[in-house]
């Protein structure tokens, strides 16, 4: 358990180094923050295979008071974030891995 501020950088670390899988947690209202996307690099360097969660969705509905259809796209857009973030990730490997064949 290590949560996603910055000052806890070096004990993600570590423990992704440590173990098999990674349960990368996400509060639905607050999206995908700055350290998602480090934890999820960390994640990807490693090797460590990662399993969403969507956190807190009964605040879609209690506190900002979407409808089902708003929150779907609500949940449809961190989604589409987090895609691009492990998008970019799979692209920079496979730039690095074509220019290291070809050079």
């Amino acid at each position: 358990d290590s949560p996603g501020h910055v000052d806890f950088c070096s004990e993600v670390s570590s423990a992704v180094r440590l173990s098999d899988g990674a349960l990368l947690v996400v509060d639905v209202v607050e999206g995908v923050c700055v350290q998602t996307a480090a934890v999820l690099r960390q994640a990807w360097d490693e090797g460590v295979t990662p399993l969403l969660v969507l956190n807190k969705m009964d605040r879609l509905v209690a506190e900002l008071r979407l409808s089902p259809i708003e929150a779907w796209g609500h949940i449809k857009r961190i989604l589409g974030q987090l895609n691009a973030i492990a998008g970019q990730f799979y692209t920079a490997d496979r730039l690095v891995a074509e220019g290291g064949a070809a050079a």
